[in-house]
């Protein structure tokens, strides 16, 4: 075929939109109605709507939780290690007094627990069922500090009828504690009678404190992060309180001692 015959052909076929294509022709056909144009003066254009007013959406309510004390004050003394003999059962166990300096319990078959705080050259004796008993600290210069050693003997034989390393006792007591979630973070919570340093070894106090320990996996393996504060000074007045990682809380203790209350 003759290109100018082909040519023609060409011009002489009506053009048609395919179908998703833009169709030019009648794009350029409206090109004048409004909407494609600035529309005639003596047309009055609305402005356009106002954006809704901004309602800010109310905090929601500081989270909280009460936690009953019923049953833990002292609990941990018992449940977390202990020895038998010809007297009975010993128990052994950790705890912090408001200073934050760690003591041993130790509670004698029959007899009032024992505190003695956890220092080099600690010591103390008692008698049970008959039999006399011994506590000091097995130190080392070649051990880390936490791993000195307690240990009660027989005080007449020497026989060693216990012994811990200090880290261990006190993540078994920390285990011990009744796990709380504070800020979204794990702690466990002690109640206990604080010792009375007047008498050696020191006897329990009427004197109560409220501990609490972080328990993350972040904790230091050896730091035991711990918060604490006397029960009496709870009741008064809640107490604004920084916990791990710069969390505040808000801790008060109802009038009868009977429950704490968390706030964040």
């Amino acid at each position: 075929m003759r290109p100018v015959l082909l040519l023609s052909i060409l011009f002489a076929v009506p053009a048609h939109a395919s179908p998703g294509a833009i169709d030019l022709d009648a794009l350029a056909a409206s090109a004048g109605e409004l909407g494609f144009s600035p529309p005639p003066a003596d047309i009055a254009v609305p402005p356009p709507p106002r954006p809704a007013a901004f309602a800010p959406v109310a905090a929601s309510a500081a989270a909280f939780s009460r936690v009953s004390l019923a049953g833990l004050l002292d609990r941990h003394w018992t449940a977390v290690d202990w020895f038998d003999d010809v007297s009975g059962r010993t128990y052994a166990a950790g705890t912090l007094d408001v200073d934050g300096s760690a003591w041993l319990v130790v509670s004698p078959p029959g007899r009032a627990p024992l505190l003695v705080k956890v220092e080099r050259g600690m010591s103390a004796s008692w008698t049970a069922g008959g039999r006399r008993y011994s506590l000091d600290l097995d130190v080392s210069i070649f051990r880390p500090r936490l791993n000195n050693l307690f240990e009660i003997k027989d005080a007449d034989s020497g026989a060693t009828l216990w012994r811990s390393r200090i880290g261990d006792l006190f993540r078994k007591t920390d285990a011990a504690g009744l796990a709380v979630s504070i800020a979204g973070r794990p702690y466990r919570l002690f109640l206990s009678r604080l010792p009375d340093a007047s008498a050696r070894p020191a006897a329990p106090s009427d004197r109560i404190g409220v501990c609490l320990v972080y328990d993350g996996a972040d904790a230091s393996s050896d730091g035991f992060e711990s918060y604490r504060f006397l029960l009496s000074d709870l009741e008064s007045t809640p107490r604004s309180v920084r916990l791990h990682g710069g969390d505040r809380a808000i801790l008060s203790v109802s009038s009868d001692g009977g429950e704490l209350t968390v706030s964040d």
